[in-house]
């Protein structure tokens, strides 16, 4: 009786396939505010435990991604949770300086 033998497996595709999905129209004003207070929220707790903890890259991201959509400067790159809680606010108070302006929408992350 002969091995069985597995059929060879087909060679992956070399061009990824273009998304047909359309893209999304930018979040309401409101709703990207109350996720930057929350977020503001959990960067206190997290402030509390140890404020001159280096800040988690993707708390980091995250804050910049929103001051994005605002569109407004970013939080950058703070050494520790304090810096990280005051550029949030400063995120804020350059976002409620101008309400009439309109959000931007932020393409969602490209998988690497």
């Amino acid at each position: 009786m002969a091995p069985l033998v597995a059929p060879p497996a087909q060679p992956a595709p070399t061009t990824r396939r273009r998304s047909r999905a359309k893209p999304k129209p930018p979040r309401q004003r409101i709703v990207v505010r109350s996720e930057l207070k929350g977020l503001g929220g959990f960067v206190v707790e997290l402030a509390l435990l140890d404020a001159t903890a280096e800040p988690q890259a993707s708390v980091v991201e995250w804050a910049n991604r929103l001051a994005a959509e605002l569109d407004v400067p970013g939080v950058g790159h703070p050494a520790d949770y304090r810096e990280l809680l005051h550029a949030i606010v400063k995120v804020a108070r350059h976002a409620d300086a101008d309400p009439d302006r309109p959000t931007v929408a932020i393409p969602p992350a490209q998988a690497a």
